[in-house]
């Protein structure tokens, strides 16, 4: 073991480094997953592609929420609120990521759990 503080101070500065760099690099990455596939959700949200919204979904949502459930879900949200336009980043808490999504004719919160491979695991719209 090094006994050199100077070396030792260096050595614990480049390990702080390095554990920065990964985490923000995990974080750019699950940022970016966000992104893609919450883009994709727009376009076929907006476009009424309830095929495509329903892939989008883990294998259990698909289960759970079923193609007919999803259908509703999609037909039921855009006949009330209109087209998704925009998706605004709030807040990261317990895994969960909240956005503001404002519709044409409302602003709701809406929050997104990924799984691992970039599916929508939980999605739900509530009142801010």
């Amino acid at each position: 073991m090094c006994k050199d503080p100077k070396i030792t101070n260096h050595m614990k500065h480049i390990l702080l480094l390095l554990i920065c760099l990964y985490a923000h690099t995990t974080f750019c990455q699950d940022e970016a997953t966000y992104n893609k596939t919450l883009e994709i959700f727009q376009e076929n949200f907006n476009a009424q592609n309830v095929d495509a919204v329903f892939n989008l979904y883990t294998t259990e949502m698909q289960e759970a929420m079923t193609k007919e459930g999803i259908t509703r879900f999609v037909n039921g949200c855009y006949t009330q609120f209109g087209n998704l336009k925009n998706l605004i980043f709030v807040e990261t808490a317990e895994g969960v990521n909240s956005y503001t999504a404002e519709f044409d004719k409302i602003s709701l919160l809406m929050e997104v759990q990924l799984s691992a491979d970039g599916k929508i695991a939980t999605i739900q719209f509530q009142e801010p």
